[in-house]
């Protein structure tokens, strides 16, 4: 199901990051607990910000912040101490104020383990909610339009 949403998303940019498996993240059964592919996202994210010059630091110096609001993982199969897992992340155009991205972690030997998605709002410092695209993210879809891969 999770293909056929990411497929009608149309075109996104997208950047991968590589992460190992660290033993306090495994559980008594040695594989990864559940609630650090939350934290895979984030290295998803946060790798993407820096390839593309779009993370934390940019959206707070345009003025705004931008907290999650919604997270969504299905979980493939389990990853264990030591593995090397690629973390996917794709950023989807969104048509308001938000930042839509779906992620894809896979094993060295290319095997999906976890797939979601997250979505982000922008607010204002003091947090109020942007009703449309803040400037700052319309120039930066409009410079990155012919990175845009298909979806």
């Amino acid at each position: 199901m999770r293909r056929r949403r990411e497929a009608a998303r149309g075109a996104c940019l997208e950047a991968a990051t590589t992460v190992r498996v660290r033993f306090q993240e495994v559980d008594s059964l040695r594989v990864v607990w559940h609630g650090h592919y939350l934290t895979y996202f984030e290295e998803g994210r946060t790798a993407f910000g820096r390839e593309h010059s779009f993370g934390y630091e940019q959206i707070l110096a345009a003025g705004y912040v931008a907290p999650l609001v919604r997270v969504e993982i299905d979980f493939l199969a389990p990853a264990r101490y030591g593995d090397v897992l690629t973390v996917r992340t794709r950023l989807y155009p969104a048509a308001g104020a938000r930042l839509d991205y779906s992620y894809l972690i896979t094993d060295g030997a290319g095997r999906g383990l976890a797939a979601g998605s997250s979505v982000q709002l922008f607010t204002e410092l003091d947090g109020t909610l942007v009703l449309t695209r803040p400037p700052f993210f319309e120039r930066f879809l409009a410079e990155n339009a012919g990175r845009m891969v298909a979806g």
